[in-house]
């Protein structure tokens, strides 16, 4: 016996589980399927009896809809005329037949239509016409109306052409009584027996309408003596069920008598197969249960083999994860999985540090986006107010000044950097620019995006002239820290109550006047307003446009073309006059296309017109200055600066997302391609157009500010760059198929 036991402890526990598991497991599932079973049983047999007395009820309400019908065709004038008609009247009897055949024709039920005429002897079948009645076809009929009958009226089943059929005679009258009409309403049983009865030849099923002798009324024809065995169990109750045996087969019955027609509604089960489901079920869940068994059993016995495998699987997945620094930390002799594990803890926790680390800055990821959210459309709202009161030191200033510093040569800044970098370098400047003006009065900065960052400054009786020699230290530092050169430009005191937009815009063009003057120093407004009193008209605004859109499609000889034109009218004019039109013209490239070097690369205007003698000497440089242009546009067409072209406009849609006016044509000059081309690329990228993305990325922004604020409706989607309410409505109703109220309901 001693040989029979395995030697191995967990071979023992393993052949110990298995029978334990066994003993316990086949049993229970056994019963618990019989017991299932039993339930459903009952539950069939409710739902079985429940649709029974459904189906009486529909038979009583149909048989008495059947009843008042019959009247009410019966006390109609024109065949109750005919009906009492003493003689012969062709006319009467037109009138009778069309009124009966309306009235047939409005009941589906109705298969046919008699009427006697027990004075004239004549008789009429709506589906083959008058006839007297000798010459009646259905002279059973005939004979039972001529008989006396029962005080109320009821329903018979009649034969007739070798069909049963359900036939209503109206009048009732008593014993012995005669009427000088009848009317005979034949209803169609195929039609009753759809309506009423439910046959399920899968399920066993079978439905049936018996009269008080066990006489089928409605249903299939069956065995006579199993029905008189229905009819004779049925007769103590009005409803109910019970089983019943039938040469060897058992049979489930529920019934339901029908008043005053003296009829029982039975509907039939084989227990057989039902059971034979049941037993199906049952055995399936044994065989479920076996194969979970062997599979639960082999699991115990790979875990009770290799106890210590779950660490091993750990120290692997760390190793996995941290690689050759996790491998660096225990590589002093053979790998010892607690020293994995430990390490791996502590590499984890740092991890975890560090997200917290990441989800506090996320804070200052939200107080910029709404920074940049109050420049861009101008105004606070409440709730955004509330939060930078919270956040930032702004508001304890009593003035406000908005500063853009927008960073010098920024195609060759883009060539030196990628996308990742640059905002790494835009993030640097913003800090430098903070911790300068922090010393002396409030400050914050915000990247805006492209070439520029923008720079709110508050504080109380700010003087001029301490805030231009603030300014000119934060551009030294920035150049100091960074190498990189910046042009600065501020705007006077404002009122936090202003409209930002406006100002931000006035001060971005600010920084551009450096193009033209040349000049290194803080621009102001006042150099503006100077500036404006010197330009007049452009020659032909026309041909300038022109111009630049033919550079960003890349024709050469369109762009050739456009030069002789512009040129041609440049020397029609006085030499002071044509000197500064073409300073206007180079401006208005060089805002166009500020990212390209063959403009930005020179200091100044003034520089450039006094290097030529002739304005074909500058018709000669500008030419090639365009060509480098178009080839610089050609290489970001190339496909090793495709993911970041897409990169920088999905980043500069979700910085200008809350600005109503976002159009492809602005993201088009921001990225300096044309609008068929980006929209092209970034159908190729994420295939999707980029005005479908843009509406996605407003309704996204709107679902997030629904779900996670108090503000208003309305505040939610002006912040969310929709112009008008309606359009706001309509547009999420689209993408969500609900109201923004029903949205934050549901949430």
């Amino acid at each position: 016996m001693k040989r029979l036991i395995p030697k191995q402890k967990y071979v023992r526990i393993f052949l110990v589980l298995c029978i334990l598991f066994s003993v316990v497991s086949i049993p229970f599932v056994y019963l618990i399927s019989r017991q299932f079973s039993a339930y459903a049983m009952k539950q069939i047999d409710k739902a079985s009896q429940t649709e029974v007395v459904h189906s009486q009820e529909n038979a009583k309400f149909l048989f008495k809809k059947m009843i008042a019908y019959g009247l009410n065709m019966y006390q109609n004038k024109s065949i109750n005329l005919w009906l009492t008609d003493m003689t012969e009247n062709s006319a009467h009897q037109v009138d009778a037949i069309e009124s009966a055949t309306n009235y047939m024709s409005t009941e589906p039920f109705i298969a046919n239509v008699y009427l006697f005429n027990m004075r004239t002897e004549n008789a009429i079948n709506l589906k083959y016409g008058i006839s007297s009645f000798e010459r009646f076809s259905d002279q059973e009929m005939l004979a039972i109306i001529q008989q006396p009958r029962k005080s109320y009226l009821n329903f018979i089943v009649h034969e007739t052409m070798g069909r049963k059929m359900l036939a209503l005679i109206i009048p009732t009258v008593p014993s012995g009584q005669r009427s000088f009409g009848y009317l005979v309403m034949l209803m169609d049983n195929k039609l009753l027996e759809q309506y009423l009865l439910k046959d399920d030849q899968q399920l066993g099923t079978k439905s049936f309408v018996l009269d008080g002798d066990g006489q089928t009324v409605l249903g299939a024809n069956g065995s006579e003596d199993l029905y008189a065995e229905l009819a004779q169990k049925s007769q103590q109750f009005t409803a109910g069920s019970f089983k019943h045996t039938y040469k060897g087969e058992l049979l489930s019955v529920q019934y339901a008598h029908i008043e005053p027609q003296g009829w029982t509604l039975y509907n039939t089960a084989k227990y057989k197969q039902i059971l034979g489901d049941f037993n199906s079920f049952r055995n399936r869940m044994l065989l479920i249960a076996a194969l979970f068994a062997v599979l639960l059993l082999g699991i115990l016995f790979w875990n009770s083999r290799r106890t210590y495998r779950p660490y091993a699987q750990l120290a692997d997945q760390l190793e996995m994860k941290f690689g050759l620094k996790l491998k660096s930390e225990t590589n002093d002799g053979p790998r010892e999985e607690y020293k994995v594990i430990r390490y791996g803890i502590e590499l984890l926790t740092n991890q975890v540090d560090q997200l917290d680390i990441s989800m506090r800055e996320h804070k200052s990821l939200i107080k910029t986006e709404y920074l940049r959210q109050w420049i861009v459309q101008g105004k606070l709202i409440a709730p955004v107010e509330r939060y930078l009161h919270e956040e930032t030191a702004l508001f304890r200033g009593e003035k406000l000044h908005l500063s853009v510093l927008r960073i010098n040569e920024y195609s060759i800044f883009q060539e030196r950097y990628n996308f990742a970098s640059r905002k790494l370098m835009k993030y640097a400047i913003g800090n430098i620019a903070e911790e300068i003006l922090n010393r002396h009065w409030q400050a914050e900065s915000v990247d805006m995006g492209g070439d520029h960052l923008a720079l709110l400054i508050s504080g109380s009786d700010i003087s001029m002239k301490e805030l231009v020699e603030v300014m000119q230290e934060v551009g030294k530092q920035i150049d100091k820290w960074t190498r990189v050169r910046v042009t600065v430009a501020f705007s006077g005191a404002n009122s936090f109550g202003d409209d930002l937009r406006g100002i931000y815009d006035y001060v971005h063009e600010l920084t551009m006047l450096k193009f033209i003057s040349g000049e290194d120093k803080v621009y102001l407004e006042q150099d503006f307003e100077a500036y404006m009193q010197r330009v007049q008209p452009l020659p032909d605004d026309n041909m300038l446009e022109e111009l630049i859109k033919r550079i960003r499609m890349g024709k050469a000889d369109e762009v050739t073309k456009s030069l002789d034109q512009i040129f041609g009218h440049l020397q029609t004019m006085h030499y002071a006059e044509s000197k500064f039109q073409l300073s206007l013209i180079l401006y208005t490239l060089f805002k166009t296309f500020n990212k390209l070097p063959s403009v930005e690369s020179v200091e100044g205007i003034e520089n450039i017109l006094e290097r030529f003698d002739t304005l074909s000497g500058i018709r000669g440089w500008l030419g090639q200055g365009l060509k480098e242009m178009m080839d610089d546009l050609s290489n970001k067409k190339g496909s090793s600066r495709r993911d970041e072209i897409v990169t920088e406009i999905v980043d500069y849609v979700k910085t200008h997302l809350h600005e109503p006016m976002l159009t492809i044509e602005e993201i088009s000059e921001h990225v300096s391609l044309s609008t068929r081309y980006i929209r092209q690329l970034f159908k190729e990228v994420f295939e999707t157009t980029l005005s479908d993305y843009i509406m996605e990325q407003r309704i996204s922004r709107v679902k997030g500010l629904l779900e996670t604020t108090d503000w208003t409706v309305t505040d939610i989607g002006e912040r969310s760059g929709f112009q008008t309410k309606s359009n706001f409505f309509t547009a999420f109703k689209k993408a969500t198929g609900m109201t923004p109220s029903q949205y934050r309901e549901r949430q």
